[in-house]
């Protein structure tokens, strides 16, 4: 995701990703893509991982990728960065330093919130490789 958003890119980059969800998490995909637009950070990273979550356990993920590329992608040092920063959000876990609850600010959650929106885009085409759009 670039910093300076150019409109026919960002729509092709939607319309790419909304293939490869199924309702709820167009939802959600839905919200990140307001959450960009009104600087919501926290919202980015939270809703990303969600949406990966909701893939990951699927009754059925036989038609993305075979199990072991599951567990691969599931447990990728991407994925667990992406985790530990969105625990970090919602149970106010910081494993790095346990003598203070660590605050954020708005330029670390605007970079963080990047890298997760690219994780994010990175592991649903990784998922759903064998599809077809």
């Amino acid at each position: 995701m670039s910093k300076k958003i150019d409109p026919k890119t960002d729509h092709f980059e939607i319309a790419i990703i909304l293939s490869y969800l199924n309702s709820n998490s167009k939802k959600i995909f839905n919200e990140i893509i307001l959450a960009k637009k009104n600087n919501m950070w926290a919202t980015i990273i939270v809703f990303s991982l969600t949406i990966l979550d909701n893939i990951f356990h699927q009754d059925d993920t036989n038609y993305l990728v075979e199990g072991l590329e599951l567990n691969k992608i599931k447990y990728s040092k991407d994925i667990s960065w992406l985790r530990k920063k969105r625990n970090e959000i919602l149970h106010y876990e910081n494993s790095d330093n346990d003598e203070s609850i660590r605050f954020f600010n708005d330029e670390d959650l605007k970079k963080d919130s990047f890298k997760a929106y690219n994780i994010l885009c990175k592991n649903l085409i990784k998922l759903h490789k064998r599809s077809k759009i």
